[in-house]
């Protein structure tokens, strides 16, 4: 974060607690996964075995979700989107493009499976809120570059793109 704030494009970061990050990645997971199904569940189901394993499984959780826990994920949701909106009360949030590098090519499907799962749950929270995102390959560090994601509030993508922009400018000079 200092290589940021003496950047002198954003400020001083505030840090700020979002809440229960697994929370909101379970809601997110049910509902996306219930939408997926409901897109393609149709066809997964005339195509067995046209998937890989890990993605046949995401479809089929999505299958097992009921129409009850799909409400009830949904209304949670709401309740979870006005907490974002008042805890970043229109800041730019800024966090890691990923949870790690990224996993070997020699990798297990777990561990693959593992940072896929991890990842998205530092992303959904742009879907969940339906805020702009940019990332970018910002930062370093002795492997290579690190991505930051920036978030900013709905309607606000070309300003957040500026902004961005503006940054990889300061960092990069």
């Amino acid at each position: 974060m200092s290589a940021l704030a003496s950047a002198g494009t954003i400020g001083r970061p505030d840090e700020i607690a979002l809440g229960d990050i697994a929370h909101l990645y379970e809601l997110f997971r049910v509902l996306q996964a219930a939408e997926a199904w409901r897109s393609h569940g149709e066809w997964i189901t005339a195509h067995p075995g046209a998937l890989a394993p890990d993605v046949e499984a995401r479809f089929q959780f999505g299958r097992s979700v009921t129409p009850d826990r799909e409400a009830e994920a949904r209304t949670e949701l709401a309740v979870q989107r006005d907490h974002l909106d008042r805890m970043l009360g229109g800041r730019i949030l800024l966090l890691p493009s990923a949870s790690s590098a990224a996993p070997s090519l020699a990798a297990t499907p777990a561990e693959f499976d593992a940072v896929r799962s991890r990842t998205l749950g530092l992303t959904c929270i742009a879907g969940i809120g339906g805020y702009p995102a940019v990332s970018a390959p910002l930062l370093r560090v002795a492997g290579g570059p690190v991505g930051l994601c920036l978030v900013g509030p709905r309607g606000t993508d070309l300003a957040l793109v500026r902004v961005a922009a503006s940054l990889a400018g300061s960092l990069v000079a």
